[in-house]
């Protein structure tokens, strides 16, 4: 039963991501694979953080830090999925999985929001 209910999360979170993902832009975020992992680290670690009390403000304050020191990064990302990422009822470690495993299958590449 748990089982179901970690993939049933799973699969919710896939079809978040892929419903925020603009549909007609150009590309502008291309992450290699260790990129794909980087984004599916930190992203499992927003929820891992927000599970242990993190405050939204701040964790959503030092994304948008380090975008701006490293701009079109898995930070972008983030930022363009927080509010997802933060209010999902899925584990860290599927959070992580379902990353990767969206990163993978778009080769790393993601468009701009425009």
């Amino acid at each position: 039963m748990k089982t179901l209910a970690h993939s049933t999360a799973a699969v919710a979170i896939a079809f978040t991501f892929v419903a925020l993902a603009p549909s007609s832009a150009r590309a502008e975020i291309t992450l290699s694979q260790r990129g794909c992992q980087a984004y599916a680290t930190w992203s499992g670690n927003i929820v891992w953080a927000r599970g242990l009390g993190a405050d939204k403000d701040k964790t959503r304050s030092e994304l948008i830090e380090l975008d701006q020191k490293t701009p079109a990064s898995i930070f972008a990302l983030m930022l363009r999925n927080f509010d997802s990422l933060w209010s999902t009822t899925a584990d860290w470690e599927s959070v992580m999985r379902v990353v990767l495993q969206d990163c993978v299958t778009r080769r790393g590449i993601y468009e701009s929001e425009t």
